[in-house]
């Protein structure tokens, strides 16, 4: 069977999520730039980039040396078509394994937004995640990752919804994993004639911020950070989102 993430990256993926518009991708960038300082003139990868709508973002916030990784190909049309209609140019869109970033010493910041992260099966594959972007950065260079705050969606879980897509009523169900380290999402939807039932799942590592931290200076990065939004606030249990920063240390 193939994994999970093989298949949920489809075209209809970003029907399940309507509400993540270019407004947002807009306030998300303009809040990193803040948080990290960067330099538009410097390289900046963005990883699980899908549809492109943080790329977009970066461009027009005067980003000229960009990169998107993502597994999905048909996301990266997506984004293709979305940058062209922006005036983007010379942003690169590569369809590749995020645990085999095929750059070195390259960029000044990556960026991992709106739960990119633990997607793979076991902790040392994700921690594989973390040394590949420590290779892809350049001395100095900093790595974001935008992720589930574990305290806080555990405690607001919601195990059943429906909602409304194109194709007609989605039924989203919700679980923890039995060892609670993971939340397992599974959308069931019905389109055609005769209609034909859908099953896209999703299953996301949540760490705690300690857990993360430490997986970050495991894999080479000092001045680990972390906040409870990407504007910087303080982490705590009401915050929806862990955001960990790290730094690759100067040889």
């Amino acid at each position: 069977m193939r994994p999970w993430y093989e298949t949920a990256f489809e075209a209809d993926y970003l029907d399940r999520y309507p509400h993540r518009d270019d407004a947002e991708a807009r306030r998300d960038v303009a809040a990193i730039v803040r948080l990290l300082e960067s330099a538009p003139a410097r390289p900046l990868l963005d990883l699980g980039c899908g549809a492109g709508r943080h790329l977009v973002a970066f461009w027009e916030a005067g980003f000229r040396s960009l990169v998107g990784l993502d597994l999905s190909s048909e996301l990266l049309d997506v984004a293709r078509r979305r940058i062209a209609e922006a005036g983007g140019a010379n942003v690169e869109l590569r369809c590749l394994d995020m645990r085999q970033i095929p750059y070195e010493n390259h960029f000044d910041v990556a960026v991992s937004l709106f739960t990119s992260f633990g997607y793979f099966e076991t902790d040392g594959e994700n921690a594989d995640v973390l040394r590949s972007v420590w290779r892809a950065l350049r001395p100095g260079g900093r790595f974001l990752v935008d992720t589930l705050n574990r305290e806080w969606t555990i405690a607001h879980l919601v195990p059943h919804e429906e909602i409304d897509l194109p194709e007609g009523r989605g039924d989203v169900r919700r679980a923890l994993s039995t060892d609670g380290a993971r939340v397992e999402k599974t959308v069931r939807t019905a389109a055609g004639n005769p209609p034909a039932e859908v099953v896209r799942r999703e299953s996301v590592r949540m760490y705690a911020a300690e857990e993360l931290r430490a997986m970050f200076r495991d894999a080479g990065f000092t001045d680990v950070q972390a906040y409870g939004s990407l504007r910087g606030e303080p982490l705590g249990p009401d915050s929806r989102r862990l955001i960990v920063v790290g730094r690759k240390g100067t040889p």
